[in-house]
């Protein structure tokens, strides 16, 4: 199996194959590299960036006899080649005549328009406010004297062109670290966990919106990918009670559901998302998605329409952390199409096939009053991109790559974090509550209860008296601010007599 590492460079990302890292070495590497970008071993810089934490470190002072396996690198590791003045890459690339480059340029631009969705700002500019079918009307209706237009709309293999929600930032790495940590026992029964995102929804601005807003208005532009979306900056993943089942764990009844979303709402965050943590799928053989499961999407489809507007609109999101050699989170969303037809019952899981849906008749609905589904055929090996339609019947399967929308997922430059803390268990005792206390001693209270966890525990052991204080101490986390003096005081009082100093 080919080893595959990536190098980037000012010039742009190029791939470094090896034929086994066990026996390659770092000289190897150096003299691909040099190969490259013509940089002599001597001059170069070599720095390894962590997929999760995004921090670096420098491997280039490595002995040249090394091999890769004990640097250590792994598979699809991203390294980075530092430039200055006197040393730079040169890439080589292929020469292509203009017709060639002609020819190129407009595959690309095709392909853009089938696969990358617009802000949904820049939706609305050009195709105005989209809406999302209401079946439950249209199966209910009378079936005496209908017109064309009281059927059903029909549902067609059709990606997206927009979304709601268009980034997922991590404010603190950390969280998703946490989180995989905590799903270690349900990876080792190749079953899933799943949390709540905690965050605030921002405007994604784009420094080039106001600039080309003139040229999107009189739609010179084609597509408008430089108006502002929406960012959902996460600060905390909550995980309530759940039982992990065959492809996707469920939520059960929370009895502190309404406690934390009060002290959520308190430190001034909402449920931005649904985050799952899962072994990684096989591909599949003609090229559909093998994200997210049938009944994950359906539990993130009824997550958005809990989670919606007075439109059906949703900007509730998820992130999927797929255990692998190289762990990248992926952002997804159900499409509207797929809350619309969730809302009104119409989807269904399939038994043994989890990464496909079918449709089912909602009770009390009349049969013949269904939507048509077209979707790609059967030998169809392109994934659905070719957009072949082949009319299905009522509790057919069909893939559900079209009823799934991209969102990304990243991690902010700089310290954005909101809590300082990230260690409290979710479900903590008096005993954990000492044990932090004593680990943070030596810190101010406003740094001592900046952990999600640990606020979100407090109403319990503050008790019912105290809620007004514990809403008090989430408020001031939320807006980093210090504690006020009488609940100083409060909590000194409360120190002294639990022993936690």
């Amino acid at each position: 199996m080919v080893f595959v590492l990536r190098l980037r460079t000012s010039q742009g990302t190029v791939r470094l194959l090896f034929r086994d890292e066990r026996k390659s070495t770092m000289g190897d590497l150096m003299l691909q590299i040099m190969d490259l970008t013509g940089v002599k071993p001597a001059e170069q810089k070599l720095l390894l960036t962590d997929p999760v934490s995004r921090k670096t470190s420098d491997i280039g002072g490595k002995d040249l006899k090394l091999t890769l396996a004990n640097v250590p690198l792994k598979k699809g590791d991203m390294l980075q080649l530092i430039e200055t003045g006197s040393t730079r890459a040169k890439i080589a690339s292929k020469r292509q005549s203009d017709k060639q480059k002609a020819e190129q340029s407009a595959a690309q631009e095709e392909k853009n328009k089938k696969q990358f969705h617009m802000t949904f700002k820049a939706f609305k500019k050009i195709s105005g406010l989209p809406v999302i079918p209401d079946y439950l009307s249209y199966l209910s209706a009378s079936s005496k004297k209908r017109s064309v237009s009281s059927y059903a709309p029909n549902v067609h293999w059709k990606l997206q062109r927009y979304r709601h929600l268009d980034v997922i930032s991590f404010a603190d790495p950390q969280v998703p670290q946490v989180f995989y940590r905590n799903s270690t026992p349900e990876l080792k029964q190749n079953l899933s966990r799943i949390g709540i995102l905690f965050g605030r929804y921002v405007e994604d601005i784009n420094p080039l919106a106001e600039q080309n807003l003139t040229d999107d208005l009189n739609r010179e532009k084609k597509w408008d990918f430089d108006a502002n979306g929406v960012r959902a900056d996460v600060f905390a993943v909550y995980e309530p009670p759940q039982e992990a089942v065959r492809n996707g764990a469920r939520f059960i009844t929370d009895p502190r559901e309404v406690v934390v979303k009060g002290m959520a709402e308190a430190m001034g965050l909402e449920p931005v998302g649904l985050m799952i943590c899962k072994k990684k799928a096989k591909p599949d053989a003609n090229g559909f998605q093998t994200y997210l499961t049938g009944k994950e999407l359906l539990q993130v489809a009824k997550l958005q329409n809990f989670f919606s507007d007075e439109n059906g609109f949703s900007r509730f999101g998820c992130i999927l952390l797929e255990h692998s050699e190289l762990i990248e989170p992926v952002g997804l969303a159900a499409s509207d199409i797929c809350t619309g037809l969730e809302r009104a019952d119409l989807l269904d899981v399939v038994r043994g096939q989890p990464f496909r849906l079918r449709t089912r008749v909602p009770e009390g609905a009349d049969p013949s009053m269904m939507p048509q589904f077209y979707i790609p055929k059967e030998n169809d090996e392109s994934g659905g991109k070719n957009q072949a339609k082949e009319k299905i019947s009522t509790g057919d399967s069909f893939p559900i790559d079209f009823l799934t929308v991209k969102v990304i997922a990243s991690v902010p430059k700089g310290n954005f974090k909101l809590f300082k803390h990230c260690e409290f268990p979710v479900n903590g005792s008096m005993q954990d509550l000492k044990n932090y206390m004593k680990r943070h001693s030596n810190e101010g209270f406003s740094s001592k209860f900046s952990d999600f966890n640990l606020l979100i525990n407090l109403p319990d052991f503050f008790g019912e008296k105290e809620t007004e204080t514990c809403v008090t101490i989430a408020k001031c986390i939320g807006n980093k601010e210090e504690f006020p003096t009488e609940v100083c005081n409060k909590l000194d009082q409360w120190f002294i007599k639990n022993q936690l100093f």
